[in-house]
């Protein structure tokens, strides 16, 4: 398995150009799927702000789609299942930069094509027809944008700092001995499908810290150039910070954006930490890691520690 894949510039290009029209409130250019995941509804308590764009949603029946079933057996549910050439010639089948007959497809697999096409395309006229404008509306009512992003990547931030003169960025970090704890705890779409997949692994945990670590410290790389760049756009916040001591970690981002911290903001973010404490979310990986796993994760993790001049043995 591809353990430490490289993004190719693709990928990171693609995903600066779907941050741009989102924050920008350029609807008709965003991609289909983000118009329809299902994650407007999985997390409708954390999106308020777009309550009336999901109700269409539901109204319409778009909110369980699921197009790319059509191609699964084919291109795989996520990275890693399939050979890199067969994961970049799906990305372009899919993006209709080439055709099944250009590559030679069998007609088994050329349906699957048709067929994932003919429902985006579907879904793209119902949606448009109905629900894109509530989104576009929500979207333009609102001075101050914020979007969180789980998959990106630093280097897909520099176009957008470069076009975007009143964008700043937050790099939210968090511990790998936490965060393979939190990601082997929760379902498939939290964990790499790497480490998943590798056969007779030393332990699950120490690879989902492994493959965090690689990603992470080449965006905290990243980050640190940007911030040469774009000085005073970009602030480096620690989970483990922010549950310890949340007024302060928010007053600074409101500071960073030059904005009053609004009461009724700090109070929920407050609460939110509370529950965090509660649940001993900071904490929680030294009571069900085992000494061995902690301590190989420290140790293949050296460069994450260093460059956040932070000691392993912090929470």
């Amino acid at each position: 398995m591809h353990l430490k894949r490289t993004i190719p510039d693709v990928e990171i290009a693609a995903v600066s150009e779907f941050l741009f029209q989102l924050l920008t409130g350029s609807v008709d250019r965003l991609p289909t799927e983000t118009l329809i995941h299902k994650f407007w509804a999985a997390f409708e308590f954390q999106q308020t702000q777009t309550a009336e764009y999901l109700a269409c949603l539901r109204k319409h029946q778009l909110t369980q789609v699921n197009c790319y079933h059509y191609t699964k057996a084919y291109c795989g549910s996520r990275f890693g299942e399939k050979p890199r050439e067969r994961i970049e010639q799906c990305r372009r089948l899919l993006t209709n930069e080439i055709s099944t007959a250009a590559v030679g497809v069998d007609r088994t697999t050329a349906r699957m094509f048709d067929d994932y096409h003919s429902c985006i395309q579907s879904h793209r006229r119902r949606v448009d027809a109905n629900c894109t404008g509530v989104l576009r509306k929500a979207i333009a009512s609102r001075r101050l944008r914020a979007t969180k992003v789980v998959r990106t990547t630093m280097e897909s931030m520099r176009p957008l700092l470069s076009t975007l003169p009143n964008l700043r960025v937050i790099h939210l970090v968090r511990d790998p001995r936490a965060v393979a704890l939190s990601r082997n705890r929760f379902d498939e779409s939290g964990r790499g499908i790497y480490t998943k997949n590798i056969r007779n692994p030393e332990s699950p945990m120490v690879a989902e810290a492994s493959l965090y670590c690689h990603h992470v410290t080449a965006d905290i790389r990243s980050r640190l150039a940007l911030e040469r760049d774009f000085p005073g756009r970009i602030m480096s916040v620690r989970y483990e910070d922010v549950v310890a001591n949340p007024e302060r970690r928010f007053r600074d981002v409101y500071k960073l954006l030059d904005e009053p911290l609004p009461k009724v903001t700090l109070g929920q973010m407050q609460k939110k930490a509370e529950d965090g404490q509660a649940k001993n979310f900071t904490t929680k990986w030294q009571d069900k890691l085992t000494y061995k796993e902690a301590v190989t994760i420290v140790r293949q993790c050296p460069e994450f520690y260093r460059l956040l001049n932070i000691t392993a043995d912090e929470p």
